[in-house]
């Protein structure tokens, strides 16, 4: 057992040694594109098309792997997003989010000179939402991530990913990156409704 842990603590000790971590903060442009079922629509459903934007803050662990290939990485990661806006069929109404995002991507990073490379990312993330809320004009909220509210309008918890994030790094402290995250999932609990997402993202990393 002694051996066991002796071996394990000199694995963990090694892989800090190839690792980094980059703490990260940007802002978030969120797409959302809502279907409701009408009765006599040609369609079927009447579509509306919603943004939300915001910011995001936090931390990302850097796992070289030149060993194996010069230039690649892997970026597991962990994130709070806040998004604010408004409704897309009740333009008058706001919304506000608060979500944990957990991305894992690989990372190539090309050497143009010692002090500037270019890096290309790519990877799923899940989204944890801690808040949905809605705020009609008589400043009643109400939460979205309860499915039976008086809003009549219910989402889910979780959402899943596929981001796309290129960036240029500097004197290998400083990253800047831009990248568009696709989502899979219908984020709609209530029936003969539905939604889809997908984020644009700027941000800036410090490798610590």
């Amino acid at each position: 057992m002694k051996k066991f842990i002796l071996i394990a603590a000199a694995l963990f000790v090694g892989t800090l040694a190839q690792a980094q971590i980059v703490a990260n903060a940007g802002y978030i442009h969120a797409f959302e594109n809502s279907k409701y079922a009408v009765v006599g629509n040609a369609n079927g459903y009447l579509p509306y098309k919603g943004s939300l934007d915001g910011f995001y803050v936090g931390a990302n662990y850097y796992y070289s792997l030149d060993k194996y290939v010069n230039g690649l990485a892997v970026l597991p990661g962990a994130n709070i997003s806040a998004l604010f806006g408004r409704h897309a069929q009740f333009n008058s109404y706001s919304v506000s989010e608060l979500a944990l995002n957990i991305p894992v991507q690989a990372c190539y990073t090309y050497k143009i000179n010692d002090n500037f490379h270019v890096f290309g990312q790519t990877g799923p993330a899940l989204q944890f939402a801690f808040t949905h809320n809605v705020r009609d004009n008589q400043g009643t909220t109400y939460s979205l991530l309860r499915k039976n509210n008086r809003f009549g309008e219910a989402r889910t918890f979780f959402n899943l990913f596929w981001g796309i994030t290129a960036g240029v790094e500097v004197s290998e402290l400083l990253r800047i990156e831009v990248g568009f995250d696709f989502g899979f999932l219908n984020q709609s609990r209530t029936e003969d409704y539905k939604v889809s997402r997908n984020f644009l993202h700027f941000g800036v990393g410090y490798l610590f």
